[in-house]
């Protein structure tokens, strides 16, 4: 099955789907500059290992995968020309358009290969080689349990590349617009393995834009990539980005007409500023399929215990803290999964159930042997931002008064926090998480195991890994979505993470800026954005 990209439209994606702006940049302004901002310096700018959200909104800018993903929220071809699918819907064989680095040389299927086996090389040092399980011998390679060169990439020819899966993935084409899925070039990196650290002749990339100055912690620049298979889409000379801290800060900036877009997923809005923005109707809010939640590390031994997190989970007044302290459209969540993705039929607990929450803590405590005086200390680890302090200080005043035990809070700037949240280093941690495509594996496929990515819980199932491994290989969607929901129940039944609430992403443009948008899971496409 070969294909081009050229007919249907998933129905659910435009739905979904919310573009920002639809006016044509007939008015753009020549050598024109979008001038917006970054809340903290980027974790890295190789795109193996800038996975978080914020890397990503400008890596999406610096590269092209295979796919990019479009105004309705379906994968398009990109690096591709086109896709044949085997019929057991198990190997991609990818043929590539002729794509020049921003060097001038040709992108290769090879850069492709070389990319992808970078991350899943046992000593490379990035978090989400999980995003590649899917690929045959991926997770095996990663454990180095199994030779790079046994893994199912394979280049077949400088414009022909190769990937067998280990099931069906209706998901894959979505999944390889991920920035995680970008080459880069391999005679670059091998030359100079620094070469993402600094902007300059050494940063090579194969997107609209390239990078080409970088002041640490101060500001960077990108700028209209002259190779780009797709140049004349791209109206914009230039994307100036200001580290900038403070929301406060950013907001002023914007007010004053010195940034063109202020908010996510550049960085959030000052909290106490949303109530006056929404009743002013100057914000605009997107769903984005995102959800806030407690990652509990259940190799803490007061954390060990499923009656313990679950008490912790009964005990938040979710409602509380969407309605009166965010106020921003978030919704109480009571699942790993997204509204519109969660198979569960109940939650597993109630919100605001104090009673309940009382009763499973003694009982906790009581099976642990310990009691309120001898259990250790509960500490709230969050990143030093208002809003993840504001959230983290409600929790912590909502379990003090319903369960009657000191509450501490912990604050750590984002790079430390992320690593922190990863090697498992803290009890309890507030975090974000975005869904990269509309199926549920995504967010259940990250606590698989506990070994590796991102689970930095310490929870692990057997029965539910099984439940994963079986929707797998279901050979028909109903037999996937059955599976897929009894996993769902288990994790919510064992509580490794606290569900709190939806996200939305909530942000201002200035009226001269045109032809940005977001696609339903918060994805950010700058690649035709003018400014008038």
């Amino acid at each position: 099955m070969k294909l081009m990209f050229k007919k249907a439209v998933t129905t659910a994606y435009l739905c979904l789907f919310a573009c920002l702006s639809c006016k044509n940049s007939s008015s753009t302004t020549k050598n024109a500059e979008l001038r917006t901002y970054l809340q903290g310096e980027p974790l890295s700018l190789d795109p193996r290992i800038g996975g978080t959200r914020s890397c990503q909104v400008f890596l999406r800018q610096l590269f092209e995968g295979l796919t990019r993903i479009a105004q309705d929220g379906t994968p398009t071809l990109a690096a591709a020309e086109s896709v044949d699918i085997s019929p057991d819907g198990k190997t991609y064989t990818f043929h590539l358009k002729k794509n020049l680095w921003s060097n001038g040389e040709e992108v290769t299927a090879n850069d492709f290969e070389y990319a992808w086996k970078s991350i899943l090389s046992p000593n490379f040092p990035s978090n989400y080689s999980y995003a590649f399980h899917l690929i045959k011998g991926a997770r095996d390679a990663k454990t180095g349990k199994l030779s790079l060169n046994d893994v199912g990439i394979k280049a077949i020819d400088d414009r022909t590349l190769v990937v067998e899966l280990n099931h069906p993935a209706p998901y894959f084409l979505e999944l390889t617009a991920n920035p995680l899925y970008s080459p880069v070039c391999k005679r670059v990196v091998e030359a100079k393995p620094d070469w993402s650290k600094q902007a300059g002749n050494e940063y090579v990339s194969n997107g609209p834009f390239t990078l080409t100055s970088w002041k640490h912690q101060a500001e960077f620049t990108l700028t209209k990539n002259p190779f780009y298979r797709d140049k004349d889409a791209v109206n914009v000379d230039s994307i100036h980005v200001a580290i900038i801290d403070d929301p406060q800060r950013a907001l002023g900036l914007f007010e004053k007409g010195e940034i063109d877009i202020v908010g996510e997923p550049f960085g959030p809005l000052p909290l106490e500023a949303i109530t006056d923005l929404v009743k002013q109707n100057k914000l605009t809010t997107q769903q984005v399929g995102g959800l806030y939640w407690l990652e509990v590390n259940t190799a803490q031994p007061l954390l060990s215990s499923a009656k313990i997190r679950t008490a912790l989970a009964a005990a938040i007044n979710r409602d509380e803290i969407t309605r009166h302290l965010l106020q921003g459209g978030e919704k109480p969540s009571f699942t790993i999964l997204p509204e519109t993705l969660t198979s569960l039929k109940k939650p597993t607990f109630q919100d605001n159930d104090q009673k309940t929450a009382i009763l499973l803590f003694n009982e906790g405590l009581q099976e642990l042997g310990l009691t309120k005086e001898t259990m250790p200390p509960l500490t709230i680890t969050c990143w030093s931002d208002a809003r993840e302090k504001a959230i983290a200080s409600a929790i912590q005043q909502q379990w003090s008064q319903t369960l009657s035990i000191p509450v501490a809070i912990t604050t750590c700037d984002w790079n430390t926090f992320f690593k922190k949240v990863s090697d498992s280093d803290y009890q309890i941690a507030g975090a974000s998480w975005y869904t990269w495509y509309q199926d549920p594996i995504y967010n259940l496929e990250f606590m698989k195991y506990k070994a590796g990515g991102l689970n930095g819980t310490g929870w692990e199932s057997p029965q539910y890994a099984a439940l994963l491994d079986a929707s797998d290989m279901a050979n028909n969607k109903e037999s996937r979505a059955l599976a897929l929901a009894q996993a769902e129940e288990i994790i919510m039944q064992d509580m490794p993470i606290i569900p709190l609430f939806s996200q939305t992403y909530k942000y201002m443009n200035s009226s001269k800026v045109q032809g940005f948008y977001l696609t339903p899971v918060g994805q950010l496409e700058l690649k035709g954005v003018s400014v008038q």
